[in-house]
């Protein structure tokens, strides 16, 4: 069973969410005929894959208010994630999700105690009736989420740092609906009409950067796992506490231009995992979040116009008594003067 797993990792871990496996009635297979199928709809993956019922599985829910705080954890700084236009790169649909591969050049130079070298980015979605992101924050689930996996240099490949502990760091951002189109991901979303099941779209490279939100230093950090089988829990996970906005015409994308076999690739999200004692560390000290800026910049607009209509309506209420004051008061004068005439 290690023997054929170690066969096939590299073509699993090359999908970049591990999308065939091997589960234990494969054994003795022929190698062209021992990979299982998963899918999302049936999450019962334990049964073929015993790592998908460990105590430290992903995604989780993150209560703030039980977040350690650790202000010793660095801030995140990359190298090489500017990437020139001739640098090539692949977008592709492999059924479960829509992938795009990243060179090794691009690295995670500081935030970790080694260095971790970029392999892929892909993201998971909802449906036309329920968001999809797959980290929760204090039990809201996010109109997607995007995941930029990393593998410890000293393991030269993602498919040796796949089983170490120390293996893999995964990026999490967390999406939101905004007002209009983010620009910066139309490198992506403007080909995914493009991306069929199986066929390689290449973009040419553009900064990385972009992508990611402005406080980098602002993130939760707990130790997981993989989010599809084979499950390894191997990831150290870091979810930005800031969210990135994208249109829901952007949105829409995601959720209706993928197929897989003859059905609309969607809600491609694994439920939240106990936490079962894990900690999981706040790099900063308010967790009030940033991505609840706007709810409060609702609130006090709300209010300050409500305040600004009700002073508006005594204003011209007073007015009007003024006026019906003034309309009264010219009337007994006048009629005394009318008395006068007469």
């Amino acid at each position: 069973m290690r023997r054929l797993l170690f066969l096939i990792l590299p073509q699993l871990l090359a999908t970049g969410t591990c999308d065939t496996s091997l589960g234990p009635q494969q054994e003795g297979k022929h190698e062209g005929e021992m990979l299982s199928h998963w899918s999302y709809e049936d999450q019962n993956w334990g049964k073929d894959y015993p790592l998908c019922n460990g105590n430290a599985q992903s995604p989780i829910n993150i209560d703030t208010g039980k977040a350690t705080v650790d202000k010793e954890l660095p801030s995140i700084t990359f190298e090489g994630y500017n990437l020139k236009e001739t640098e090539q790169l692949d977008l592709s649909n492999n059924g479960h999700t829509v992938q795009l591969s990243l060179p090794d050049s691009m690295s995670i130079s500081r935030g970790f105690k080694q260095k971790y070298l970029a392999s892929q980015l892909h993201f998971h979605w909802g449906s036309d009736t329920s968001p999809g992101a797959e980290h929760t924050v204090d039990g809201t689930q996010y109109a997607a989420e995007m995941h930029i996996v990393h593998f410890a240099a000293k393991y030269e490949s993602l498919a040796n740092a796949a089983q170490e502990a120390d293996g893999l760091a995964v990026l999490a951002i967390l999406f939101q609906v905004g007002a209009q189109d983010n620009k910066n991901y139309k490198h992506i979303f403007d080909k995914l009409q493009d991306a069929v099941e199986g066929a390689t779209i290449k973009i040419p490279g553009f900064d990385i950067n972009t992508l990611l939100p402005s406080q980098l230093y602002r993130f939760f950090r707990y130790n997981g796992s993989l989010t599809t089988p084979p499950c390894f829990q191997t990831v150290t996970w870091t979810v930005f506490n800031e969210t990135v906005l994208i249109s829901q015409v952007q949105l829409d994308k995601l959720k209706t231009s993928l197929k897989t076999g003859h059905r609309t690739l969607d809600s491609n999200f694994r439920q939240v995992q106990p936490l079962n004692r894990r900690i999981v560390f706040a790099s900063f000290s308010s967790l009030t979040s940033s991505r609840r800026i706007g709810d409060t910049l609702a609130v006090i607009f709300g209010t300050l116009f409500g305040c600004t209509a009700l002073a508006f309506a005594i204003y011209v209420l007073k007015q009007k008594r003024q006026r019906s004051n003034a309309e009264r008061g010219q009337k007994v004068i006048y009629k005394p003067a009318a008395t006068m005439e007469s």
